[in-house]
C-alpha cells in the first residue's frame, strides 16, 4: 500500500510548500499528539472509563466484610401519673456496639455480578479505542482539509494572476489591433473578463472554505494549523485486504466492545438465576451497654452476639422469573449487535480498502493530467503570441489546469483520509501505532486498579467458594 510517487507528489504540491522550513513545519504525527493530548472528548471518554471501573471495585464489595459502629441513647420519663410526680423512668439505656457482616456464600450472585461488571469495564475501554480512532479520524481529515484548502487557495490566486495578465494582453490588442492573425474582437475581451471575474468568485470561496477548514482544525486539535507538512501516508496499513479482514475481526474497536457487552449479557443471566439460591451470611456484634442518665460507668456491662443465617427464596411474585426472561431478552439483543458490529466492521474494510486504492489511481491520473495541463497552458501562450491560437484555447487550457490541480489536491486529501478509516477499521488507528513516543493512557491498569483496590484476606477463598459451580 506505500506509494511510490510521494516525491512527485510532494512536488506537485510545490506551490503551497515551497516556502516551509524544516524548523516551521508541523507535521502531521505533532498534530496528532496535541489532540491525544488535548482532544476533551476524548479525555473525557478516559475519565468516563475510569468511572466505569468502579463497577467493577463496587462488585467485589460484596465479597468483603462490612463494619460499623453504632452508639445510641434513650431517656424517656414516664406517663402523668403519680409516679411521674416521684420522677420514675420507664426507659433509660445507653449502649455502643461494633457490628461486623460477611457474606460467606451467595450461590455465585456476588461472583456473576463481578463478571459482569469486569465485562462492562473491558467494554468501556474498548470504547475508549473507539473514541480514540474517532478523534484520530477526524484530526486527519482536519490537517488534510487545511493542507487541501491552502492549496486550492493557492491555484486559485495564480489563475486570477494569470487572468488578470491575460485580460490586459487581450484588452491591449484590442485596443491597439496588429496583424490580421493578432487582431482580437470585442468577445475576445468579454470572454477573457468573465472568466476573471469567476475567478474572483472562486477566489472568494476558496478563502472562505479555508477560514472554515482552520477553525475546524482548531476544534479538533486545539491549536490554529501552523505551516503544515504533506504526509507520504500513513503507517502500518496491512499488505492485503484478506489480512485487513482478519485483523478487523480481531481487533475492531466497535466489535470488540459488543463483544465484551456480549459477556456481560451472559453473566447478568446467570446474575438473575443465581438469586433462586441460598445465601449465607455470619454477623458478629461487640459493645457495651447501661443507664443513660446518670451515667454510671461501673454499671456497664458488655455485649456480644454472633449469627449465622441461611435464607433460601421459595417465592416471590414471579419477579427473579421475570428478571430472568429479561436478562435473557437483553442477551439476544446483545448477540444481535454483535452480528451487526461484525457486518458493520467487513463492510468497513472492503469499502476503505477500496476508496484507498482508487485514491491512489487518482493521485497518479491527476499528476499526469497536471503536468499535461502546464505543458499545455505554456505552448497555448506562446502560439496565441504568433497568432496560431484563439483566446477561447488559452482560457480553456487555464481552466482544465486549474480544475486538474484541484482534483489532485482532492484526491490527495482522500487518500489519506481513507488510510485513516482503514486503520481505524482494523483497530489500527491508536496512539500506540501513530504516536510511539508518547506516553498512552492504559485502559486495562485502570481496570487492574479498580479489581485490586480494598483487597481483603477473606475475599480470595469466599470468591473462590462462590464461584463453585458457575
Amino acid at each position: 500500500m506505500r506509494r511510490a510517487f510521494s516525491a512527485r507528489l510532494s512536488a506537485a504540491f510545490g506551490l503551497s510548500l515551497a516556502a516551509v522550513s524544516p524548523a516551521a513545519a508541523q507535521t502531521l504525527q505533532e498534530s496528532l499528539a496535541l489532540a491525544y493530548r488535548g482532544n476533551p472528548t476524548l479525555l473525557g471518554e478516559q475519565a468516563n472509563q475510569r468511572a466505569v471501573t468502579e463497577n467493577s471495585a463496587q462488585a467485589r464489595s460484596g465479597w468483603r466484610p462490612t463494619v460499623s459502629v453504632n452508639m445510641d441513647a434513650n431517656y424517656q420519663q414516664g406517663p402523668y401519673t403519680s409516679a411521674f410526680a416521684l420522677g420514675t423512668f420507664t426507659s433509660n439505656y445507653a449502649e455502643g456496639y461494633v457490628s461486623a457482616k460477611q457474606t460467606l456464600y451467595s450461590f455465585g450472585h456476588v461472583a456473576n455480578q463481578v463478571r459482569a461488571a469486569d465485562a462492562r469495564s473491558r467494554a468501556e475501554g474498548q470504547a475508549v479505542r473507539l473514541t480514540e480512532s474517532q478523534v484520530f479520524t477526524s484530526a486527519i481529515s482536519a490537517y488534510m482539509d487545511v493542507l487541501r484548502d491552502r492549496y486550492v487557495l493557492d491555484v486559485r490566486v495564480a489563475d486570477l494572476e494569470m487572468l488578470v495578465r491575460q485580460v490586459r494582453l487581450i484588452t491591449s490588442r484590442y485596443t491597439l489591433g496588429g496583424a490580421p492573425g493578432e487582431q482580437v474582437t470585442r468577445t475576445d475581451v468579454e470572454q477573457a473578463e468573465t472568466r476573471r471575474r469567476s475567478a474572483e468568485v472562486a477566489l472568494t470561496q476558496a478563502r472562505a472554505t479555508l477560514a472554515a477548514s482552520e477553525a475546524n482544525f482548531r476544534a479538533v486539535i486545539g491549536v490554529m494549523p501552523a505551516q503544515l507538512t504533506m504526509p507520504d501516508g500513513l503507517p502500518g496499513l496491512p499488505p492485503s485486504i484478506e489480512q485487513a479482514v482478519r485483523q478487523a475481526i480481531a481487533a475492531n474497536p466497535q466489535l470488540a466492545q459488543t463483544r465484551e457487552m456480549k459477556s456481560a449479557t451472559e453473566a447478568d443471566i446467570d446474575t438473575a438465576r443465581s438469586q433462586w439460591g441460598p445465601q449465607i451470611q455470619v454477623q458478629g456484634l461487640f459493645g457495651t451497654v447501661g443507664p443513660a442518665a446518670p451515667f454510671r460507668g461501673h454499671e456497664y456491662s458488655e455485649q456480644v452476639s454472633g449469627t449465622v443465617s441461611l435464607v433460601q427464596p421459595l417465592y416471590n411474585g414471579d419477579l427473579y422469573n421475570s428478571q430472568i426472561r429479561q436478562a435473557r431478552d437483553k442477551d439476544e439483543q446483545a448477540r444481535q449487535n454483535l452480528e451487526q458490529a461484525r457486518r458493520a466492521a467487513l463492510q468497513d474494510v472492503v469499502t476503505n480498502w477500496r476508496a484507498v486504492e482508487n485514491g491512489q489511481q487518482a493521485i497518479q491520473a491527476s499528476l499526469a493530467e497536471v503536468q499535461s495541463g502546464e505543458t499545455t497552458l505554456k505552448g497555448y501562450q506562446v502560439e496565441y503570441g504568433y497568432g496560431l491560437r484563439s483566446t477561447t484555447d488559452v482560457l480553456y487550457a487555464d481552466q482544465n489546469l486549474r480544475a486538474a490541480q484541484v482534483d489532485l489536491a482532492g484526491s490527495r486529501h482522500d487518500t489519506i483520509v481513507a488510510e485513516a478509516k482503514l486503520l481505524a477499521s482494523i483497530g489500527r488507528l491508536q496512539a500506540r501505532d501513530l504516536l510511539p513516543g508518547t506516553q498512552h493512557y492504559d485502559s486495562e491498569a485502570a481496570l487492574h486498579r479498580a479489581r485490586t483496590r480494598g483487597w481483603e484476606p477473606l475475599q480470595t477463598p469466599i470468591a473462590a467458594l462462590d464461584r463453585a459451580g458457575w
